[in-house]
Order: C-alpha cells, then structure tokens, then sequence
C-alpha cells in the first residue's frame, strides 16, 4: 500500500459500517489481530461535548509528567493522522501503512467482511500503533455514545471520564436525556472509577449514579461550588478549584468544566498514574485544540469554532455575548441530523448576518434551506453553498462588522483549515 492507497481502503468503508448491537464484530477484529488492546492502559473518554478538550488536556498532563502518551481522537482537523499520536506527534506514513495493512489481512479473515466502519478500523490501526510503541497510557476518545462504541472494547480502562451530555446523534443514541445518557454511562467498567463532568442535568447524573452504583464504580461529579472563575477571555480561563490557581489555553467557562474533570480524575488514579499538580496546571495551560472557538484571525477578528450540536452552540453563544463585539457576521454549515433550528436559535439573535454554506460534506444542509430556517427565526441570511466564495465574502465586510465567525460543523472547520487563506 501506499499512504494514498490506505485512505482509499478507509473510504471503502461507510462512517458508520453496518448497525451494531454489541461489540461482536470490534472483538472479532481485534481478536485477529492478536488483542493489541490487552497489552495497553487506558482513560476511556466519553460526553456528547467537551471530550476532545479533555483529551488533549489529559495529552498535555501526561507528556508534561514523562509518560509516552497514545492520543485517539475524532474527526481529524488537518489531516486523517491527527487522530493517531503518540506524544503529541502524528503516526507516520510508514506506520499507517504497515499497520493498514495488517488490519485489512484480518479484517478479510473476520466473517464481517465490509460490515466495518472507518472508525472500527481506524481504531485498530491505531491500537496496533500505540502497543508497538509501547505506550505508558492511551487516552481514548469514543465515537458515538459509548456501550456499543468499538472503543468500549478495551477491559478495565484506569478511568471513564464523561464531559457534558446532551442531544445529539439521537438516531443512535436515543432521543431522551436519560437514554443517551444510558449510552454515554456504558463506558463505566466495572470496579473502575468514573467522573462525570459537573453541570449536566440531574436526570443525567441519577442515570450515571445508577450505573455507577450496579458496577461498584466510585463516581466522582465535582463540585461547581468548588470553582471560581478569576478571568475569562478569549485568551483562555483563570480558575481557582478547590484552592489552587489554574488557567486554560482555551476560552469559555466550559473548559474550566472539562479542566476539573480531569484534575479528578487524576486525582483518582494517582497511586497508579502518578502526576505533579505543577505538570496538572501546566498541561491545562498548554492544551488547546483547532476549532475550538479558536482565533484564526485577529484583524479583522474572526473565530472558528467546530460546536454542532445545541450545547456547543450555547457555548459558542456565551463567548460571542460576553467577549465580543457588534455587529457581527457569520459562515455556517451544518450536517442533516444535528437539530440545526435549536442549534442556530442560539446565535441568531447575536449576528447580524448569516452566510450559509454546504459544499463542505455531502451530507451537509442545503444552504438555501438553511438560509431560510434562520430567516424564518428573524435572522437575515443569504445562501452561498461554496465554502471558499462565503469566506470570501466574510472577509470582504471586515470594515461593516467587529465579529466574524464559523461554526457549525467540524468538516467545515477542517475544509476551512485545508483549503482557505487564513490570514
């Protein structure tokens, strides 16, 4: 194979593969593989929002302290090896290729055939990877919900950590809090620790005490009261918890959520992960991920942000409102199935303008119906559908707005990224 050649494998596969019910066909790949994952530590990481920044903060955290760290995230922003690292660098060409290869030999001996997705391979690619590289800890990052997620393989994980739950992938998950939150809970093994990010919903957390209490699990779900928030600006976060003085590379009060998830966390494997809390604040401060209300350009000042779902846009609303100007104008896509109308009523009311977008996925909302959804909530908005002539329109009003942003969808972001003029 050549690096060209393994992405064509992936996309022979669908996102999704066919739909599961139970992790029959991961093992029976893995299991031909020679069960890579037995050999490995893992923090299983889970949470409709906020698991990629925890992610990386437990990434930062775990290299600052020496640890060789294997990092497994999802969708990538730059390119496909962005979700396989270890220490913080992507796989090289010639371990994907190696490692491609040998998941296709097994995945052909499997009686599953093209039933797999390009994440369960992917996944497997990676596993491979990190136990050839003989990593200390792998922080894993599901996929969607967490019971039947491929990543749910692995055993007896050191910790589940679960940010924020809320809508989102509800043709899978469920379309109740306490059914998603039933998937998201999943990941908790038993006799493991868990921690649950504060701030969810009660009926989230009964949900999670519940599971927690049936699988002997201590369940921490830290104290908000315990948190107080210094400074907040779009350069990041300074929080006191539980005493001791932190600060996030990443802006917005949700981050300092994830950043207590995974200061407990920690604390809760500490006999068997030791970490310094010197290497605990400076991993926090040095953690920052693309697409994450992130600044791309400072004049005229735009944010990218990848939030699909309406928890992300709360969030995204609460960083335009409170640090900021008007008027504002904004890029945005989105992808069918996201519950687009809840999403966008969060930010309608704080721009000015909308330049709709669908060229970046296949899956995309048409930009003429999407245009139309946020007019019909008394926002006004034109329908471009191509990502770079709506850049270019944005950046053409830098002189007619303060703001700009780009949200709606992580492909956007990446598209963004890949094939635009960032200045």
């Amino acid at each position: 194979m050549t690096e060209q050649q393994v992405y064509e494998y992936l996309d022979s596969y669908g996102k999704s593969g066919r739909p599961v019910e139970n992790l029959k066909r991961a093992r029976a790949l893995l299991k031909a593989l020679g069960d890579p994952q037995d050999s490995l530590r893992f923090i299983h990481v889970a949470g409709t929002n906020g698991k990629g920044s925890i992610c990386e903060m437990l990434t930062e955290i775990l290299c600052a302290q020496g640890y060789r760290v294997g990092t497994f995230t999802s969708p990538y922003i730059l390119e496909y090896s962005d979700r396989i690292r270890v220490n913080k660098k992507n796989i090289a060409p010639h371990y994907l290729i190696r490692h491609a290869e040998t998941v296709k030999k097994a995945a052909e001996k499997t009686p599953y055939g093209s039933d797999y997705s390009q994440f369960e391979i992917t996944m497997c690619i990676a596993l491979l990877h990190f136990a050839e590289r003989g990593c200390d800890v792998v922080v894993l990052e599901t996929g969607i919900g967490g019971l039947n997620d491929c990543t749910n393989v692995i055993a007896s994980p050191l910790i589940s950590i679960i940010g924020s739950v809320s809508y989102d992938h509800t043709a899978v998950l469920g379309d109740t809090l306490e059914q998603i939150s039933a998937q998201k809970a999943g990941i908790i093994k038993e006799g493991r620790p868990a921690v649950l990010s504060y701030g969810n919903e009660e009926c989230v957390e009964q949900i999670f005490r519940r599971t927690a209490i049936c699988r002997h699990s201590d369940l921490t779900i830290p104290l908000r009261s315990r948190v107080n928030i210094l400074s907040d600006t779009l350069s990041g976060c300074e929080f006191t918890y539980k005493g001791r003085r932190y600060k996030t590379a990443m802006c917005g009060a949700h981050q300092v959520q994830n950043a207590v998830s995974v200061i407990e966390a920690l604390a809760a494997i500490s006999c068997s992960l030791p970490v310094s809390v010197e290497n605990i604040a400076l991993g926090i401060s040095r953690a920052s991920i693309h697409a994450r209300t992130e600044i791309i350009s400072q004049n005229p000042l735009i944010i990218l942000d990848g939030g699909h779902n309406p928890d992300g846009f709360s969030a995204l609303s609460e960083v335009l409102k409170g640090k900021t100007k008007a008027p504002r104008a904004a890029l945005v896509g989105m992808l069918k199935g996201k519950n687009a109308v809840e999403s966008l009523s969060k930010i309608i009311p704080l721009c000015d303008l909308f330049l709709t977008v669908d060229s970046f996925h296949k899956g995309a909302i048409d930009s003429h119906l999407l245009a139309e959804e946020i007019k019909s909530r008394g926002g006004n908005a034109i329908a471009v559908g191509n990502v770079s002539e709506g850049f270019d329109r944005l950046m053409a009003l830098k002189d007619k707005f303060e703001t700009g942003v780009i949200c709606g969808s992580l492909y956007l972001a990446s598209e963004v990224y890949n094939s635009l003029p960032l200045k």
